[in-house]
């Protein structure tokens, strides 16, 4: 087993990521940012520092000495209206952060599995916002488009840890479809008021095929690769089946037993985001299916093979937490 440290901890990705590696027997700590605290059962401990400072960030990796490092950490992605500056904070923390853990297991002269998590739905296609569904499928050695906001960051990212590699250092990539569960934005947007029965509403018209992934299967491949470092390796972690946007979500307001979203013009949404459109625009109008089959190779099997499997998980959870609140209640 390994001692881990997990930047990016707080988050929905990190914190199920380190929840599945303390499972699975691994030393894990956690590094914090500013105030933030974390409440994780098995959890070794925790350092404090500023993820866009070198020094800070060298100080966490010197003190640990960490045998692998899960970089999972970056601002949220937004659930509604924010300006230019926390765009350019989320590409900063990101590309930025990144930087700062790699060279610091550089600096120190550790041998170190690094995996950090990216993003598998900005491979470059010349499709147009006609409603069309894609069903070529997007793999590792395809070009990411750089045109969109998320895709410039992502080649920003990956560009930092492949610049590492180049060095020496034990590094990989897990891009990752849509992941959703009882948890971040899609539980914001859409479970939550799902689950009270409420209607949703969705930017464009849904007619777009996206490939998602069950953010307990993400947390699961996450430790899977642990077990398997190999430098420079980039594998896509999505289920079996691309589904249309619309199937989906109608999929999940049938679940919850929810009324079907509404779809709605996307100018709406360009008032409501703000600045935050470029990043969100791209998700409801231009379809993103990928292929997995490179780590399924590698001996990876999915818990949550398609959507269907992980909504039912997703009810499940929803239900279990009402349930806990009640009894904490009386």
């Amino acid at each position: 087993m390994m001692k881990l440290l997990v930047f990016g901890i707080t988050g929905f990705i990190g914190f199920r990521a380190a929840r599945q590696l303390v499972g699975d027997g691994h030393e894990v700590y956690g590094f914090l940012r500013g105030k933030s605290e974390v409440k994780l059962e098995g959890l070794a401990g925790a350092v404090r520092g500023d993820l866009l400072d070198p020094r800070s960030v060298e100080e966490a990796v010197r003190t640990l000495k960490p045998e692998g490092v899960l970089f999972a950490a970056g601002e949220r992605y937004p659930s509604g209206r924010v300006d230019s500056v926390y765009l350019e904070l989320m590409q900063r923390s990101r590309v930025e952060g990144t930087r700062n853990a790699l060279e610091a297991i550089v600096k120190l002269g550790l041998d170190t599995c690094f995996v950090s998590v990216s993003g598998a739905l900005a491979y470059k296609h010349h499709e147009a916002y006609k409603g069309e569904i894609r069903t070529t499928l997007s793999r590792e050695v395809d070009e990411i488009d750089g045109s969109t906001w998320f895709g410039d960051t992502l080649l920003k990212w990956e560009g930092v840890i492949q610049s590492y590699v180049n060095r020496g250092v034990n590094a990989s990539i897990l891009r990752l479809g849509a992941v959703y569960g009882w948890g971040g934005v899609w539980k914001e947007r859409f479970f939550e008021p799902m689950l009270r029965h409420a209607r949703t509403f969705v930017p464009g018209n849904g007619k777009i095929s996206l490939s998602f992934v069950h953010v307990d299967d993400v947390a699961r491949a996450i430790s899977y690769i642990y077990k398997r470092c190999s430098p420079g390796e980039v594998y896509n972690v999505v289920d079996d089946e691309p589904v249309e946007l619309r199937v989906f979500l109608e999929e999940a307001a049938k679940t919850f037993g929810a009324p079907p979203p509404i779809y709605v013009p996307l100018i709406l949404a360009r008032i409501s985001f703000g600045a935050a459109y470029k990043l969100i625009a791209p998700s409801f109008t231009l379809s993103q299916a990928v292929s997995n089959e490179k780590i399924k190779k590698l001996g990876f099997e999915f818990r949550y093979p398609t959507y269907r499997e992980g909504l039912q998980q997703v009810k499940r959870e929803a239900e279990r937490e009402i349930q806990e609140k009640q009894v904490a209640q009386t």
